[in-house]
């Protein structure tokens, strides 16, 4: 085998993107079917485009490695430009019938010389697995979670990636779960009172909730559970919200979103988010969930996802499925999604490695 690296380049928006995006596409259709069964988790071309197009708050770097002329594995990079100046986070995507200790080495050769030219010292990979009790596994160092020692894990502890976190990777079926839901819900609502009402829209956030909506993001990305993750606090602002949403539009997909407002202040202490690709009629991601931590205790998580659970099967009664992620050590908001009847599916692993 002789592997090839091509580098992507960077797209501009609105323009035709490169046959290589199509390659992007295909690599990810591939490879998530033989992990799970379908192209849920799959991106395609047009999307991916609209993805590499946006370089205004991260920097994307995009790699992918050929065989003659079949692509065989890829490396998605996004550099943060506005927070966490010194760290990488991104995707590897390895061909089911190619090997992940011949691919991800070629990749990695290419991605660590420009990420030292970029100062990026912390990077940061995220590695999909099947679900198994068969065989060897690895822990994080926190000991929460295992993945199979499979040739996924191998080839990124041979490049020097510690596992850091393990996520388990839970599917809902919608309907059953929203008979759980029209139980929990007011059970939740009775818990958090009147001290508390929810709030739900479709698509862009209304004007007087973007700065409410971007505080909770920015808690986000340090309130939840990160092991021994390098993580610093994430710079979220009125227009980094509207400009998420609208790439988000503009590859087709459409947010669903629930918060939680404290009555006595107008502060919005709580959100759910689910995200719900138009080309994919039948399922839906689980996006963002936090409640802060100063109002927990009230029960908004399961309130929260459970009106917007309902929200979603009103605005789109074909989605059957919901996927999601959750950390081993988000025991609450694992109990949550267990409690509405997500089952496990598979796991993911974020791997890290410092001093690049």
């Amino acid at each position: 085998m002789s592997i090839r690296v091509v580098d992507v380049p960077r797209l501009q928006k609105g323009a035709d993107p490169p046959p290589v995006v199509a390659d992007i596409g295909e690599l990810s259709r591939r490879s998530r079917l033989a992990l799970t069964g379908d192209d849920d988790l799959a991106d395609p071309a047009p999307m991916l485009a609209v993805a590499l197009a946006e370089q205004g708050y991260r920097r994307k770097l995009v790699l992918v490695a050929y065989d003659a002329a079949r692509p065989v594995g890829a490396l998605w990079l996004g550099l943060p430009l506005k927070d966490n100046l010194t760290s990488a986070h991104g995707e590897v995507l390895v061909d089911p019938e190619a090997a992940p200790g011949v691919i991800l080495p070629a990749l990695w050769d290419h991605a660590r010389r420009r990420l030292s030219q970029e100062g990026r010292s912390v990077v940061q990979l995220v590695s999909l697995h099947r679900s198994t009790t068969d065989g060897e596994h690895r822990a994080p160092r926190t000991g929460v979670g295992r993945l199979p020692v499979d040739p996924m894990t191998t080839a990124l502890e041979g490049l020097g990636f510690v596992l850091e976190q393990v996520e388990q990777h839970r599917v809902l079926e919608v309907a059953p779960a929203l008979g759980v839901a029209e139980v929990a819900g007011p059970r939740a609502r009775e818990v958090a009172g009147t001290a508390y009402r929810t709030l739900s829209w479709v698509g862009r956030t209304p004007p007087e909730h973007l700065d409410g909506l971007a505080a909770l993001l920015a808690r986000l990305s340090t309130d939840a559970p990160l092991g021994e993750l390098q993580v610093e606090l994430e710079s979220w602002d009125a227009q980094r919200v509207a400009e998420h949403e609208r790439m988000g539009a503009e590859m087709g997909r459409e947010l669903v979103t629930t918060v939680a407002q404290h009555v006595a202040t107008g502060e919005l202490v709580a959100f759910t988010q689910l995200d719900r690709p138009l080309d994919k009629p039948v399922m839906a991601f689980q996006a963002g969930t936090l409640v802060v931590r100063e109002h927990r205790g009230h029960r908004l998580g399961m309130l929260v996802k459970a009106v917007n659970l309902h929200q979603l099967a009103e605005l789109a009664p074909s989605v059957r499925r919901v996927h999601t992620w959750n950390a081993g050590e988000n025991a609450h908001m694992l109990a949550i999604n267990v409690a509405l009847g997500f089952q496990e599916r598979g796991a993911g692993g974020t791997w890290q490695l410092t001093g690049v």
